[in-house]
């Protein structure tokens, strides 16, 4: 059996190269954030733009983690390891010893990992009582390459996990329909035109540089 044929039957191989253009496509929006974020003059504005970028640098850790998991789990399954004890002198099992690593335990470390990076997404395109127009994704295209490469990792690691626990399974695959409508929401619209600062940045930038507030004052005085 060759190699494409085996990703296709393998759910885990299936996850994995999913995250893997996860990974890779999270790195345009992230760039794109960190410039808005340095052109960005409204204080406000750029500290939600930063916590954006903040939050897809999050998703891209734990989807890094969830990679790693899900092929440590892979070598698991290859090589026969699955929670062996050490064994006593009559065979059986020798607790203070521990066991081996569990592959049951270390998908659902994977799950947790993608949970995470649903939520980190969540968070990074929760929309503020000021800027609500800025959540959405600034690189559509590669964002919802994102969100479908991830719904597709939870499909195939949940198809896996179905075997063994089904309504664990079916728990986790919730996270897909928040998917869905972060996708409907973030990479629709477009983001909105920098507006200039507002009265209370002003005061601020005065009270924070003498020599503005002089040529300030000076300009008053002009005008009057």
């Amino acid at each position: 059996m060759s190699t494409q044929e085996n990703a296709a039957e393998d759910p885990v191989r299936r996850a994995v190269s999913a995250l893997v253009t996860v990974f890779e496509n999270l790195g345009a929006e992230h760039q794109a954030l960190k410039a808005e974020e340095a052109e960005t003059t409204a204080l406000e504005r750029r500290g939600t733009v930063s916590r954006m970028g903040e939050g897809i640098a999050a998703t891209a850790r734990m989807v890094s983690l969830a990679v790693g998991t899900l092929a440590t789990l892979h070598g698991l399954r290859a090589l026969g390891v699955d929670q062996q004890y050490a064994k006593d002198v009559e065979g059986g099992h020798y607790s203070p010893l521990l066991s081996l690593d569990s592959s049951t335990e270390t998908l659902h470390d994977a799950f947790e990992y993608l949970d995470d990076a649903v939520r980190a997404l969540e968070r990074a395109y929760a929309p503020t009582r000021k800027y609500p127009r800025l959540a959405v994704a600034r690189r559509p295209g590669h964002m919802r390459t994102v969100l479908s490469g991830l719904r597709a990792a939870l499909d195939a690691a949940c198809a896996d996990l179905a075997a063994h626990d089904p309504e664990a399974a079916e728990d986790y695959a919730r996270a897909g329909t928040v998917l869905t409508e972060l996708e409907k929401r973030v990479c629709a619209a477009t983001v909105p035109a920098q507006s200039g600062p507002s009265a209370e940045e002003v005061v601020a930038a005065i009270r924070s540089r003498p020599e503005v507030a002089r040529a300030a004052a000076a300009a008053l005085k002009t005008g009057t």
